[in-house]
């Protein structure tokens, strides 16, 4: 299930009730002790009824091996703070970094156990967090501006960042570094065109700590159509383009409903609903497994809880997740797209092993009047790569390497013809 876990463990939590805490260092070091040594057993005694009840020993041991499988050994644990009901730790793997959150009852039991997408506290450079969004539930989302030199009203167009950590770069702590929105900006700026690129909720800057409000589908939806709304208002600027970027993509289309925008641009864009994509990746996994998750998803679908009792599932349906897939899981991008009356650019490249050029020919099934530019050469992160290299193209981890330059130049075209 490893296509699947890398999905979920983005938005992974095990979050319950927090309690009273107590030797949260004693705690910390049994999780990595136990992690290390894939001693689920051991690690399941130290868990307070709520997590027992939610997460039952044959899913604690399945969680334990498919993270294990991710990430490597438990490295080290820095603790980075805390409230009176919990406390955090960086966790560094020995392929990659992350959050632990752990909370402690009275009786020293977790009852609060999660990994989530490390983030450094400190904020971008003061010159660069120049254009921020507060929402409505009181979040400021922070962004970054880049202008170029005009006498008068310039286009702008607003970058959505793909799925988990992705920050207003194009860069994660989950060893993804390509600054390919950094790129996109400075090219548009040196083409007389603006650009607002910025953190999402959850993400870097404009993290919160809470789990409740940093993941959130539809909150990043709103936030996006607030972004809309702030730069239609915004004197500087003669019309707003939103370009969203694989999970963007969606978000975007979203978001232009809510606060229409002038022109919409995909990059990446899925073609087909999350519970059709999860069901054929499962499908590549494990055929067995297809009408389980097929069951749940429905359920979701329709607004409906549910309960998961198959352990290689446990990460996709964990309680904290179904929130978010919930909001997620009813929206059908063709039939969405099919809603804006806007022109639009589908972009896709044809060695994108994440998505297909299927997903964008059914996006154009659903906007016939769009512009469909299908991209030689061309990986998920914007990028040169050559076929069958995937996410272990040098591509995801050489921030250096341009953008491919079929992209710049469709882009660019696009937003000056319309």
């Amino acid at each position: 299930m490893k296509r699947i876990c890398l999905l979920t463990t983005l938005l992974l939590a095990f979050f319950m009730k927090m309690t009273a805490q107590h030797n949260y260092a004693i705690a910390a070091a049994k999780v990595q002790r136990y992690f290390n040594r894939q001693q689920a057993d051991s690690l399941y005694t130290m868990f307070g009824s709520a997590i027992k009840s939610a997460l039952p020993a044959d899913q604690t041991r399945a969680m334990l091996s498919q993270l294990h499988g991710q990430l490597g050994d438990l490295v080290q644990l820095t603790p980075t703070g805390g409230e009176s009901s919990y406390q955090t730790w960086k966790a560094d793997f020995s392929k990659g970094t992350l959050t632990m959150i752990l909370s402690l009852n009275a009786s020293n039991l977790l009852e609060g156990f999660r990994f989530v997408p490390y983030q450094e506290k400190s904020a971008p450079a003061k010159e660069a967090d120049n254009y921020n969004l507060t929402t409505s539930d009181d979040i400021t989302i922070h962004g970054t501006l880049t202008m170029p030199v005009s006498d008068k009203p310039v286009p702008v167009v607003l970058i959505i960042a793909g799925s988990g950590p992705t920050d207003r770069d194009a860069n994660n702590n989950m060893n993804l570094k390509t600054n390919a929105y950094k790129q996109l900006a400075e090219v548009l700026q040196s083409n007389g065109i603006a650009c607002v690129r910025y953190d999402k909720r959850g993400v870097a800057a404009s993290a919160t700590g809470n789990i409740k409000t940093d993941v959130s589908f539809e909150g990043t939806v709103n936030d996006a159509a607030g972004y809309i709304n702030l730069l239609k208002a915004d004197k500087r600027f003669s019309k707003v383009i939103v370009a969203g970027h694989s999970e963007g993509s969606l978000i975007g289309i979203l978001a232009s409903q809510r606060s229409p925008a002038d022109q919409f641009i995909s990059f990446a864009g899925a073609g087909d609903p999350i519970d059709v994509i999860l069901e054929r990746q499962i499908g590549e996994e494990s055929m067995a497994l297809v009408p389980k998750a097929k069951g749940m998803l429905d359920s979701l679908k329709q607004g409906l809880r549910v309960v998961n009792t198959t352990p290689e599932l446990g990460g996709l349906f964990n309680p904290l997740v179904l929130p978010y897939m919930m909001d997620w899981v009813k929206y059908n991008p063709q039939q969405e797209i099919a809603k804006l009356k806007i022109p639009i650019l589908i972009i896709q490249g044809n060695t994108d092993t994440q998505v297909s050029v299927q997903d964008a020919q059914h996006l154009k099934q659903g906007a016939p009047a769009a512009q469909l530019k299908i991209i030689d050469q061309m990986n998920h992160v914007l990028k040169t790569a050559g076929p069958s290299k995937g996410i272990s193209d040098i591509s995801y981890r050489d921030p250096s390497l341009p953008l491919h330059p079929q992209l710049v130049k469709d882009v660019i075209q696009f937003i000056k013809s319309n």
